[in-house]
């Protein structure tokens, strides 16, 4: 708490940080805690089922709103007495593409389901419905990012993690867990939310909230490019799980996403670094000091992957036996190939919202499309003889194209050499991160 507090101290963008760095640290221990109730409550078929049902509707789902969200925070950054308007005009938009996108959903999901049972197939089309229920508890807190209304921002995006840790509970005390329950009961509690939803946006965003079409053409212009970024990105992380859904037992599909959600618990710092790279970059006087935060960010990052990185892989084993089951124990070795894919995933973060705050969102689509194209090599070389091992290296083969690219890319705009943007020396390290050291009174944090 002391350190949170002398953020706090440091001025309204510390604050600011502090709330994000908070909120980032719990959704991850959320994530983590859910990942281990619902292995332990459905064992690895149940838990591959599950999986089965959710992936390509939550895929759709967030290419259904072809980056509305997105237009909607930066409009509203810009405007913010019209908040209100862009978000009503994104919520009506984003509903018009979601039935394309349903009717798309429905066609795909048995092709893309076809080693699974004909009742996960019937399931996962049901849970298409997750598109509109998106729309009606993701877009309308963009808004609130866009304002820098940070609290009740980070709520929304806590709250449907807590819903989901109860919806297990609630599974494991009706006994029905089942993935065709638990998939159905966390539909119905996300529509729950919208009620609460609708009060906090109504509370902290000026209306009126009518619709206005002629903001369209302005907020796709700016959305399409960040959905087109979007899709290779999520492809890169989910593809493994999308092709083991169409090809392998659910059995299989079970142990691998145990291996992937241990492999997360490498996301919480990083994803702290990176939240607040792109802002310090932008916001540098000149382009030799935005060049400098980059690399001091990318170092710090790097030094930070390493480290929990080789920890995390060493105790990796014994955390699945005790955390997940032995039950989960033939996804060891996935894991630990995950760890470190985990790690230069958390690094690319980082370095793509340095490029961000260059001014160069291009490169970094590139580079997530060349990834993307590792992957899918990867995959259909080493998924079927390999299984799930072939998975993780193709995870990491493809999270490493993409670094290479990105280190390209910032040595290309930048100038700095990959020794520059990557060794950090301890005395470095310690200056950042001392006990004393981390204020925020500049843009994450203190990277000059």
């Amino acid at each position: 708490m002391a350190f949170v507090r002398r953020m706090l101290d440091a001025g309204p963008f510390a604050g600011q940080a502090a709330i994000n760095v908070v909120a980032n640290l719990l959704l991850a221990a959320l994530g983590m805690v859910s990942g281990i109730v619902a292995a332990r409550l459905l064992g690895p078929g149940g838990r591959g089922e599950l999986a089965a049902i959710q992936t390509w509707p939550t895929f759709l789902a967030g290419l259904a709103m072809v980056g509305l969200p997105d237009a909607a925070a930066y409009y509203s950054a810009r405007e913010p007495s019209n908040a209100g308007r862009y978000l009503g005009s994104a919520m009506l938009l984003a509903f018009m593409f979601a039935v394309p996108f349903m009717l798309l959903g429905y066609v795909v999901v048995p092709v893309m389901l076809h080693a699974q049972s004909a009742s996960i197939v019937r399931a996962s089309r049901w849970y298409l419905l997750l598109v509109p229920i998106f729309i009606l508890i993701g877009i309308p807190r963009y808004p609130l990012q866009g304002r820098s209304d940070f609290v009740p921002w980070n709520a929304m995006r806590i709250a449907p993690n807590l819903l989901w840790i109860g919806v297990l509970g609630l599974a494991w005390y009706l006994g029905r867990a089942v993935p065709r329950f638990v998939a159905t009961a966390n539909l119905i509690a996300l529509i729950l939310l919208f009620i609460p939803f609708a009060i906090i946006v109504w509370r902290r965003i000026p209306g009126p909230f009518t619709p206005n079409p002629h903001k369209w053409p302005s907020m796709l212009r700016f959305g399409l490019p960040c959905m087109m970024t979007m899709a290779p990105q999520v492809l890169n992380a989910r593809l493994d799980q999308m092709l083991m859904a169409a090809l392998l037992p659910p059995r299989d599909l079970g142990l691998y996403v145990v291996a992937v959600a241990w492999s997360g618990a490498v996301a919480p710092l990083l994803g702290a670094i990176s939240a607040m790279t792109m802002p310090a970059v932008a916001s540098a006087v000149d382009h030799e000091q935005r060049v400098r935060r980059f690399a001091v960010a990318s170092r710090i990052a790097t030094t930070l992957a390493l480290m929990v990185c080789v920890g995390l892989t060493a105790i990796t084993p014994l955390a699945i036996i005790l955390l997940f089951g032995t039950a989960f124990k033939a996804s060891i070795p996935a894991a630990m190939v995950l760890m470190p894919a985990a790690a230069v995933l958390g690094l690319n973060a980082v370095l793509e919202e340095g490029l961000r705050g260059l001014g160069r969102p291009y490169p970094v689509l590139q580079a997530e499309l060349a990834g993307l194209a590792t992957t899918a090599i990867g995959l259909a070389v080493m998924l079927r003889p390999m299984e799930i091992m072939g998975a993780a290296i193709a995870s990491l083969l493809g999270y490493s194209t993409v670094t290479g690219m990105l280190l390209y890319s910032a040595w290309r705009y930048t100038g700095a050499s990959p020794k520059d943007l990557l060794v950090s020396s301890m005395a470095e390290f310690r200056l950042r991160f001392g006990a004393r050291a981390i204020r925020i009174s500049e843009p994450a944090v203190s990277v000059d």
